[in-house]
């Protein structure tokens, strides 16, 4: 499953079906398209020369919206900063997108409304709370394993979006922050991968 897929299970209120979290910023096309950058940097997808994201696309990628991000940024190498909207922008509408795919899975609902002035609205409320559970965990095991880069991934998304402390017990929250705390401080030698997370933090939280 993608990171984003997991950050929405746990991000999109189960009765509402829409994602929210505490935070008004980043929205959630912004956070999508960051999610799928994190995906493509675990993969092994990109890399981070000079500042800048350069796309690896020699091995075709079967899902399709890791491919079209990485077609997106196949075209010249841009900062993270600007990656993460011209993903958002060029995979527009990137959270339907995203909760379409767990609906075609059964993990969610799709249910469509008009309102007053006749314009449609999909909800997508949560059908499997075994696939939410089990999101919740990925971020929970990333805590303590270092090499768990998918979970790391997802518990950054949620310290972004200020969900930590909604799913997080005190001494648990306490050292998810050390964690992503310590990437202020990483560097090349601490791993590519990383460095890249870094760098997505960073642009989110500018």
């Amino acid at each position: 499953m993608l990171i984003v897929e997991h950050f929405f299970l746990i991000a999109c209120s189960p009765q509402a079906g829409r994602p929210t979290w505490p935070r008004r910023t980043p929205d959630a096309e912004t956070l999508a398209a960051a999610a799928l950058l994190l995906d493509l940097a675990v993969q092994g997808r990109l890399r981070l020369v000079d500042a800048k994201l350069h796309a690896d696309t020699r091995v075709p990628l079967t899902h399709p919206l890791l491919a079209r991000a990485l077609h997106t940024l196949d075209a010249h190498p841009v900062p993270t900063s600007a990656a993460i909207p011209l993903v958002a922008r060029r995979l527009h509408p990137l959270p339907e997108h995203v909760l379409d795919g767990l609906f075609r899975r059964d993990l969610v609902h799709r249910d469509e409304e008009r309102s007053w002035l006749f314009r449609k609205r999909v909800l997508y409320p949560l059908r499997s709370v075994q696939a939410r559970n089990e999101a919740v965990q990925s971020l929970r095991h990333a805590i303590g394993d270092e090499h768990d880069l998918h979970g790391f991934a997802v518990l950054l998304l949620a310290e972004i979006s200020g969900m930590l402390p909604l799913l997080l017990q005190a001494r648990e929250h306490e050292a998810a922050e050390a964690h992503l705390l310590a990437l202020n401080k990483v560097d090349r030698a601490a791993g590519e991968t990383r460095a890249i997370f870094a760098e997505v933090r960073t642009a989110l939280l500018a």
